[in-house]
C-alpha cells in the first residue's frame, strides 16, 4: 500500500487541487496549462483514445455573490459540456468538485454548496435533457471544499458510458428533501465502467461518508462514522456486481470481501488530530488497496469528519461465495 498526501499546498503554489493519481495513469500524461475562456474561466483537457480529462476553473469564486456564483458554477460545468463533444471520449464518469469556503453561508442560503448544487442541478438538466435521466445517465462525483479561492471541477470521461449503480442502504443524491437546499446534488454512488477488454470492470465510487438514508449519521463520533462508511462502500461494490442482488445489511465476512475489492483509494478528513486513527483503519480494512491519498479538507455536512472515495474492481463472486 503506497501511501501519499494529496492536500495541495499554498505556500508552494498548489492552489489547483488535481484528481487523484490513477486519473492520469488511465490517459497517460498530466496535461499541459489552462486556456482562457474568459475573464474569470479557464479550461483544460488531455486526453487519448479511450479518455478524457476536461476541467473548468472559475477563478476567484470565493468573492462571488448567490446569484453569480450559481451562474458561474452552471456555466463551468456547460464549457465542460461543450468541450467533451469535441473529445473521442465524451461520457462523463467522474467528476470532482473543489468548492472554495464550501460551508460559508451565501445569500439566503447557509452553504455555499446549497448554491453550487443549484447550478450543478440547472448544467445537468441541460448535458442530460431532463430530471428524468438522471437515473440512466448520471456519473459519480465527490464535492469537497479547499482553502483557495477558485471553484475547479475535473471531468473523467470515457469513450464507452459507464453504468450508474446506486446504494440501496442511502437515497440517491438528486432525490435529496430540500432540507439539504432548494436543489439537490447531482451524482450517482458510483460508476460501472469497462476500462478495457482484456480487465474486470471497474467500479468508480463517489464521495462516500456516514448517511444512510440521506441522513447523516453518529455525530461526532469518528469511529461510528468510519465503520458506517465502511459498510456503506462495500454495499456500493455489492450493488455494482452484475450478479448480486442489492442488499442493505452485510455480515462481516461480504463486507470485508467487497472492501478488499477496493483498489485505489482517496481519504477527505477534517481534523489533523484524526489522521492517526483514519489512516489505521483504512490499513486494516482495504488490505488490498494499491495507492491510498489522504486529503484534509472540509466536507459537504460541518457534521461529517471522513469522506472516502475509490475504484474497485469488479472480480465475479466466486461460485461457492454464492452458495454460502
Amino acid at each position: 500500500m503506497t501511501i501519499w498526501d494529496a492536500t495541495p499546498d499554498l505556500e508552494k503554489g498548489e492552489d489547483s487541487p488535481e484528481p487523484p493519481r490513477w486519473t492520469f495513469d488511465l490517459i497517460g500524461a498530466s496535461g499541459n496549462g489552462w486556456d482562457e475562456v474568459s475573464a474569470d474561466l479557464t479550461l483544460k483537457a488531455i486526453e487519448n483514445h479511450r479518455f478524457s480529462l476536461v476541467s473548468a476553473r472559475v477563478r476567484g469564486a470565493a468573492t462571488l455573490n448567490a446569484a453569480s456564483f450559481q451562474q458561474h458554477s452552471t456555466a463551468a460545468y456547460e464549457f465542460i459540456a461543450e468541450r467533451l463533444r469535441r473529445c473521442h471520449a465524451a461520457h462523463p464518469v467522474r467528476l470532482w468538485n473543489f468548492i472554495p469556503g464550501i460551508l460559508a453561508p451565501l445569500g439566503d442560503l447557509p452553504h455555499r454548496y446549497m448554491v453550487f448544487n443549484a447550478g450543478r442541478f440547472e448544467a445537468f438538466t441541460h448535458w442530460l435533457g431532463s430530471r428524468d435521466d438522471f437515473d440512466r445517465c448520471m456519473a459519480t462525483a465527490s464535492g469537497v471544499g479547499h482553502t483557495g479561492n477558485d471553484l475547479v471541477i475535473h471531468c473523467l470521461a470515457a469513450s464507452d458510458p459507464g453504468r450508474p449503480v446506486e446504494n440501496p442502504r442511502q437515497t440517491s443524491a438528486y432525490r435529496y428533501s430540500e432540507r439539504y437546499g432548494p436543489l439537490p446534488p447531482c451524482f450517482a454512488r458510483a460508476t460501472r465502467l469497462s476500462v478495457s477488454p482484456s480487465r474486470f470492470p471497474w467500479l468508480l465510487v463517489g464521495g462516500t461518508a456516514s448517511v444512510h438514508g440521506e441522513e447523516s449519521m453518529h455525530r461526532d463520533d469518528l469511529d461510528a462514522q468510519a465503520n458506517e462508511t465502511f459498510q456503506n462502500l462495500a454495499s456500493v461494490v455489492r450493488a455494482g456486481l452484475n450478479n448480486k442482488e442489492p442488499a442493505t445489511r452485510l455480515d462481516d465476512r461480504e463486507a470485508a470481501d467487497m472492501l478488499g475489492r477496493l483498489r485505489y483509494l482517496r481519504v477527505y478528513y477534517v481534523h489533523q488530530e484524526h489522521f492517526s486513527t483514519i489512516s489505521r483503519l483504512i490499513a486494516e480494512r482495504f488490505p488490498n488497496a494499491q495507492d491510498v491519498e489522504y486529503v484534509h479538507a472540509e466536507l459537504c455536512r460541518p457534521e461529517l469528519l471522513v469522506e472516502i472515495e475509490g475504484v474497485a474492481e469488479l472480480i465475479p463472486v466466486a461460485p461457492q461465495e454464492q452458495a454460502a
